[in-house]
Parts: structure tokens; C-alpha cells; sequence
């Protein structure tokens, strides 16, 4: 992990980047970024961001923190075949924008699943979430339990942080959140993004342009302090009152999200089951795609 100092010294040389930089158009984002299957959802007064593909039991797919509903690309692609496919850009992320409100606590994000899926009509869904939208998924798991038909977690939220990936622990700081609004040039996700994924290959310039360009949709990178600044890793003891079936999968080189936390998860609620990956980072489902996406597969076959 680089020095904090280090970092430091970077956000302020990046302060003469970005005084030059040139603000992102948001018809451009919205090209560049959506497809035939991209809708958008009139909801809180905020235009969603989902795509709905497939047909057959319904799966949820929720996000981390400065992610975006293309980080289940490879899997929305093997389980479309049989399965109904939903993926969402949450508040404050990708081309969904800010939440006109500032609501980005847990709770908030509990109301604002719920919502989403009354207002699709769904019943009854297997919910999957990948670190912060594991947290939202095992809360709303807890509060509508007779929606969800099977829960997975992937590198999740739940028990208290030792440390956070810098940018998110800057953001939570008076002086540098202003740095992280303001002032957060593309090398910045380049340094960032290799230190989620464990295979640094992944991180090609299409990926860092992804995470950038969604960082700098409008009202994003405002939004991007008061959504780390939620009290996301509290109420740890509530883990062990869920009652769904419960997939858990891991990478093993999570370096803010350890592979013990995994454990803890585990142990915590009464039905689950545990699937850790040897050399695989904080996105599993990017990173070994085809296995992970065929262990929940399987897991869901019988739940």
C-alpha cells in the first residue's frame, strides 16, 4: 500500500492538472455508456440507470462504492441465458448522478432498492452484492425478507473497517474531501484501481477511462464524499439474524476487505456457504468471471 504521504503529495500536484481540465459533457457519458438494453427509471426524482435482460427467476445485481452497473458484464452476459438479469447504477454513481437529497446511508439505500423493485413489479429475487452493495444486499435481506429468495455477498461490507482504499479514506477528511471532489485527474484512478484488482493487467486504458468518466458524470464527484462519509460499516451484530440462504464468495488478495472477513460472515449466519479465490482481488466477478458466475449459479439452482 503506498504511504499516505505519497498520496498526498499527488492529489496536490494534480491541482495543476486539473485546473486544465475540461469538464465532461453528460450527452456524451450517457452515449458512451448506455446500450440497446439501457433504461432509465423516473425514481426519487432521479433518472436510473438499469438494464433488464433475460427472462426466468430474477436476479439483482447491486454494486461497490465508484462502481457501476458494468461491473457485471461478464456475468449478466452467462446468466441471461437463463435467468432474468437486473443491474442498477446506484445514487451518486455511474449514470444515475447524485441523489438530489444527499441520502446515502445504508437505510436510505435499503428505501431506494425497495422502491426500485415495487416499482418494477418484482416479487421475489436472489440478491447479489458486491462490497458496498453487499451491505445494502444483507440489509435489505433483513428488513424485506419475503422478497429475497437467496442472498450473495461478494468482498462485502459488514464488520468494522481497519483501513480504507486512500481515496475513500481522504474523502472522509475535512480539507481532502474537497481535494477528492475537486481535484482527481485519470492517473489517480489508474494508481486506485490497481490496488482493487490483484491481476494489474485488467486495469487496461479502457477501464481506467470507464471509472473516470463515470466519476465525472455530473453531480458524481460531489456526491462521492458524502457517500463515504455513511456510517456503512456499523451494526456488524445484526449479520447473524439473516435467515437467507446465503452465498459468499472472496477474494483472498482483498487488501481493505480481508479474507477473514469471510470467515466472519460465515460464521455469523446459520445458512451459508463459503467460496474463497487464491490470487484474486476485491472484484471476483471481474476477475475470475466464468468460475464465480458458475458457483452462484449452482448455489441458486437449489435455492
Amino acid at each position: 500500500m503506498r504511504p499516505l504521504k505519497t498520496l498526498f503529495s499527488l492529489f496536490f500536484f494534480s491541482t495543476l492538472i486539473s485546473a486544465c481540465s475540461t469538464p465532461l459533457d453528460k450527452s456524451d457519458l450517457v452515449k458512451k455508456y448506455t446500450n440497446k438494453e439501457s433504461q432509465f427509471l423516473s425514481l426519487q426524482d432521479m433518472q436510473v440507470h438499469y438494464r433488464d435482460e433475460g427472462v426466468g427467476e430474477v436476479v439483482l445485481l447491486l454494486h461497490g462504492t465508484a462502481s457501476s452497473l458494468h461491473t457485471w458484464d461478464k456475468w449478466s452476459n452467462d446468466l441471461k441465458k437463463y435467468y432474468r438479469v437486473i443491474r442498477l447504477d446506484l445514487p451518486g454513481f455511474g449514470l444515475t448522478g447524485p441523489h438530489p437529497l444527499d441520502q446515502y446511508e445504508v437505510n436510505n439505500d435499503v428505501d431506494f432498492i425497495n422502491d426500485f423493485i415495487n416499482q418494477l413489479g418484482l416479487k421475489r429475487i436472489h440478491i447479489v452484492g458486491s462490497s458496498l452493495g453487499g451491505r445494502i444486499s444483507w440489509e435489505y435481506s433483513l428488513q424485506y425478507p419475503e422478497h429475497v429468495q437467496s442472498l450473495t455477498l461478494i468482498n462485502s461490507l459488514g464488520y468494522p473497517q481497519e483501513s480504507w482504499p486512500p481515496a475513500i479514506q481522504m474523502a472522509q477528511w475535512p480539507l481532502f474531501d474537497f481535494l477528492v471532489e475537486n481535484l482527481s485527474p485519470r492517473f489517480m484512478f489508474d494508481i486506485g484501481l490497481k490496488e482493487i484488482y490483484f491481476d494489474e493487467s485488467i486495469v487496461d486504458e479502457r477501464l481506467i477511462d470507464r471509472y473516470y468518466d463515470l466519476a465525472h458524470f455530473p453531480g458524481n464527484m460531489n456526491a462521492f464524499p458524502k457517500r463515504v462519509k455513511a456510517k456503512l460499516d456499523v451494526n456488524s451484530t445484526e449479520i447473524k439474524n439473516i435467515t437467507t440462504p446465503t452465498l459468499i464468495l472472496w477474494g483472498e488478495e482483498d487488501r481493505y476487505f480481508p479474507v477473514k472477513r469471510a470467515s466472519d460472515f460465515n460464521h455469523d449466519i446459520n445458512n451459508s456457504t463459503l467460496i474463497t479465490y487464491a490470487h484474486v482481488g476485491h472484484l471476483p466477478m471481474e476477475e475470475v468471471a466464468e468460475q464465480s458466475v458458475a458457483d452462484f449459479m449452482k448455489f441458486i439452482a437449489t435455492n
